[in-house]
């Protein structure tokens, strides 16, 4: 689920995009233009790169995998693919499973979540961010553009 943190840094880019076009303003409709496919809504959602989704991508396509073999397949180097499932993890797109080895010890293997939940996320991440904005409305009519 989305919680405040990853909502602040969507909006604080989108302010940032703003100062850096040199507007005073920004039309709704141009953060909404911006989000125009599953993968921008993804990443504006989640805070994520192209990379953390191609790697959804390729987890959901392949299924569980260790962090090594993930790397080996999409030709990156294994830390990368595995800071890209950490990522995952953390907004839950992925999730690791323990494996006991037989002699002793253990390794990971990592699985995405199916795309019915992931969308399940999604609606929920913009129900909560529709739902912030709406307290940030009210607050305006009470204390205008400086209320906190």
């Amino acid at each position: 689920m989305c919680d405040n943190y990853k909502n602040r840094i969507v909006v604080k880019s989108f302010a940032r995009e703003r100062r850096e076009a040199g507007r005073g303003t920004m039309l709704p409709e141009k953060i909404i233009a911006e989000v125009s496919t599953c993968q921008d809504l993804v990443q504006c959602a989640f805070s994520l790169g192209s990379f953390e989704v191609d790697v959804y991508q390729k987890l959901s396509e392949i299924g569980p995998v260790r962090a090594d073999e993930l790397a080996s397949r999409m030709k990156r180097d294994r830390s990368t693919v595995y800071r890209a499932l950490q990522k995952l993890m953390s907004c839950g797109m992925a999730y690791r499973e323990t494996k006991r080895i037989e002699r002793g010890g253990y390794y990971h293997v990592y699985r995405a979540v199916g795309r019915e939940q992931l969308k399940m996320k999604l609606e929920q991440c913009v129900n909560d961010w529709y739902a912030r904005m709406q307290e940030v409305l009210e607050k305006f009519d009470e204390k205008g553009p400086n209320a906190k």
